[in-house]
């Protein structure tokens, strides 16, 4: 009986030696295999995928995508480490741009971080709302009808600080890089941000020597855009403004006169300029109710800081400068030359088939008449 019992332990023994070596064997390649994959990348490939997750996705289905995308070897192991570094939580939506070639921890940096794409996207200065909306349209970054809801919106505006019943005038024309993630809101909240980063300093101080709130300055500053090709003339066209306005003139400023027809494709005629719009600088004393389009930095130095000349009137020398002149007669002849330009092309075969539309200008009552 001794015998058969210690028999049996020994076979006992060896079945637990055998049983343990196996665990341990399994164990390390476990181990090993999870350390082959934390080091190796999901893809040979130089490749880059792109994936777009969305608010509220959990890590697991995450990790099944980039799996799925060959970004991932193995989404369950993805979903190990995660929880191994706290980050399972963490992960961000987005639009992501992933290369093959990064290893599983580089990935899950990516996403706890949300380096996600950034895409590129200019305003032209002199942009209105719509234009704003139409572009954000065409990168497929908002929907064009969110940002002209939103731009109009009283909440909207008063929650970005803006004291006017539209965003037109403070969504600042330059190069922005958005995620597509972003809602229209938060796009519109970065266009107002550096519209204020780009007030020149100490311009509360001129805008109230020059009698003028903020909203004014704008609105005059985004009058300078639409009339402006060369900046070095922005100030000038600027103390023409401030000047017919001391002397109660009319401003007569073209641009404003179809601002609000939002079909409109040019030439301005000498119908529009008979329009009735609170816009309209025509029919309107002073300034527009609003402004007229998104001014750059410079028309909105040019309104703080005009030139100090004594012009009333100015016409396009048709090659982007303009004619200045103090009087009546002298713009008269100057609008008779620019006409005389245009005819002179026309002959010569190189007009852009216009017409004869009125010239650009800033001028007195006395001019629009002339001009018929």
């Amino acid at each position: 009986m001794y015998s058969i019992f210690m028999r049996s332990i020994g076979k006992a023994l060896v079945y637990l030696c055998t049983v343990g070596w196996v665990g341990t064997l399994v164990l390390v390649l476990v181990l090993f295999h999870f350390w082959l994959f934390m080091r190796l990348p999901g893809s040979s490939s130089l490749d880059v995928r792109e994936l777009t997750i969305e608010p509220g996705t959990g890590g697991e289905s995450i990790a099944r995508s980039l799996h799925a995308k060959g970004v991932v070897s193995d989404p369950r192991l993805f979903s190990l480490m995660c929880w191994m570094r706290g980050e399972s939580q963490k992960l961000k939506a987005g639009e992501y741009a992933f290369l093959a070639l990064s290893t599983p921890g580089q990935i899950l940096e990516q996403l706890v971080s949300g380096k996600v794409i950034l895409h590129k996207v200019t305003f032209p200065e002199g942009s209105t709302v719509r234009d704003v909306a139409e572009i954000l349209k065409e990168k497929g970054l908002a929907h064009r009808e969110e940002i002209l809801r939103l731009a109009e919106d009283t909440n909207t505006i008063q929650s970005l600080g803006i004291l006017a019943t539209s965003l037109e005038g403070y969504l600042f024309p330059e190069t922005y890089h958005f995620q597509r993630s972003q809602n229209g809101l938060i796009i519109l909240k970065a266009m107002v941000d550096q519209f204020r980063k780009h007030l020149p300093d100490g311009w509360q101080e001129r805008a109230e020597k020059a009698g003028l709130t903020l909203h004014q300055v704008v609105t005059m500053a985004s009058m300078v855009e639409k009339e402006a090709v060369v900046d070095a003339e922005r100030p000038v066209i600027a103390a023409v403004f401030f000047n017919r306005l001391k002397r109660g003139m009319l401003l007569q400023s073209d641009p404003t006169a179809v601002y609000d027809m939002a079909d409109f494709i040019g030439p301005i005629e000498s119908a529009h300029l008979k329009r009735q719009s609170p816009y309209n600088t025509y029919v309107i004393k002073g300034l527009p109710i609003g402004p007229i389009c998104n001014p750059g930095a410079q028309s909105l130095r040019a309104v703080l800081f005009p030139e100090n000349v004594p012009y009333l009137y100015f016409v396009s020398n048709d090659d982007g400068t303009h004619q200045f002149s103090e009087n009546i007669q002298d713009h008269h002849k100057a609008v008779f030359r620019y006409h005389r330009k245009l005819k002179a092309r026309r002959e010569e075969g190189r007009s852009d088939d216009q017409g004869e539309a009125p010239a650009r200008q800033s001028g007195g009552e006395e001019d629009s008449e002339w001009l018929e």
